[in-house]
């Protein structure tokens, strides 16, 4: 089986002939450590993971040294690690959201990541197209304090802003599977910590339930699979988001006293299960030995079928390479089903 075979398997909760591994990020320290090069597509080759995250590329122009505003008018911040931090939003008052005009969906740089994937790849391996499913676009574009307050002061606007945000996803999301057969979506919107949601749940399911509902049905009436993710401990709002459709879930969160042999019980025949080697403990601290019992313990209480194996989020900069590594070998040796 080539890659994209071996996690579209998985996604169908089906047994493939190796479980398949593939990460959101390799921070740039590791990937250079491991394989000389920080480009994604050459790590990804070089480490023969299964598929590869793409996102869509919006324009940055430099303010200084680590600071830069992007297309959607935010500016951001290096952080040193994978993922900049936003330190200014572009929209100020969300009563006047109407005035905000999003990025072109459609601007033809908006696909040169995917493009250029497509062109090294081909169907070797699976291209998972980064997309939001709403609150990480909220949080960008209005901050967190202000998206905070609108949910639960001004719903009015927080809806309806919320239904431009799933519009313009769905409308990239649209272009990506007719024009370039992309086949699977993944929505990384963080809105737990470990311990819970950061949202009340129930004002969660009828505040911002009607647009998830909405934005997983469009990403799956154009025939894409939806991989959810987000950290911490979601057991509130995951029956929510699985009758929504999502295909996965990740990750099954361990620094939130998750655990996949309970994940599986529970949710195993109705979704597929990425994860979940812990990234801010054995793959940071542990032994390759230990990184190597963790992956067999994780495929032997959740795989073969309907399993991904991955970090329990990033290889991050304090993972150890050594620890990555051991981590892939395991995947190919314990995940062999043929």
């Amino acid at each position: 089986m080539t890659g994209r075979e071996r996690i579209l398997t998985a996604l169908k909760r089906q047994q493939p002939d190796c479980v398949p591994i593939f990460e959101w990020f390799v921070d740039d320290v590791v990937a250079k450590a491991m394989t000389g090069s920080a480009d994604p597509i050459e790590v990804v080759d070089a480490l023969d993971l299964d598929g590869i995250n793409v996102r869509p590329n919006y324009t940055r122009t430099p303010l200084s040294a680590d600071t830069y505003r992007d297309e959607w008018g935010a500016v951001r911040q290096l952080t040193g690690d994978i993922i900049p931090a936003v330190i200014e939003s572009p929209i100020k008052d969300i009563a006047l959201h109407a005035d905000y005009q999003f990025p072109d969906s459609a601007a033809p740089h908006r696909f040169a990541s995917l493009e250029k994937t497509i062109a090294r790849f081909g169907d070797r391996r699976a291209l998972i197209w980064n997309l939001r499913d709403g609150w990480s676009d909220m949080r960008d574009l209005l901050g967190y304090e202000n998206c905070l307050v609108g949910f639960i002061a001004d719903t009015d606007h927080f809806r309806a802003l919320l239904d431009r945000v799933v519009d313009y996803n769905l409308a990239v999301a649209r272009i990506a599977r007719q024009r370039y057969g992309v086949e699977i979506i993944a929505t990384t919107d963080d809105v737990a910590n470990a311990g819970g949601l950061f949202l009340n749940p129930a004002q969660y399911v009828e505040i911002i339930g009607p647009a998830f509902k909405k934005v997983i049905a469009g990403y799956k009436d154009l025939g894409l699979f939806c991989i959810k993710h987000c950290d911490g401990d979601v057991t509130s709002v995951l029956d929510f988001w699985i009758e929504a459709g999502i295909d996965c879930f990740d990750p099954v969160d361990p620094t939130a006293g998750l655990r996949m042999d309970v994940f599986k019980k529970r949710y195993g025949s109705r979704i597929c299960l990425k994860g979940n080697i812990n990234c801010a403990g054995v793959l940071e601290t542990g032994t390759p030995e230990e990184v190597r019992r963790d992956v067999r313990e994780c495929i032997a209480q959740a795989g073969p079928a309907g399993l991904i194996v991955s970090s329990s989020n990033t290889i991050h900069r304090g993972v150890k390479p050594e620890n990555f590594r051991a981590m892939i070998d395991a995947v190919r040796e314990f995940g062999k089903t043929k």
